[in-house]
């Protein structure tokens, strides 16, 4: 059964699952930053940056 499998296909799955493994993980840990980020709130593009003090 396994002959027909090359290493290409078994490295791509482990890819796959270890991509799909760190989303999962990173959405459950980092829920709240993640959250941050994209909110209205913190729109760091559209700050408006402070000229440099003239003193």
């Amino acid at each position: 059964m396994l002959p027909h499998f090359n290493w290409t296909d078994y490295f791509l799955a482990v890819a796959v699952i270890a991509a799909v493994y760190y989303v999962i993980v990173g959405a459950l840990f980092y829920r709240h930053e993640i959250e941050t980020f994209f909110s209205s709130q913190n729109k760091f593009w559209q700050r408006v940056e402070k000229p440099p003090s003239s003193g």
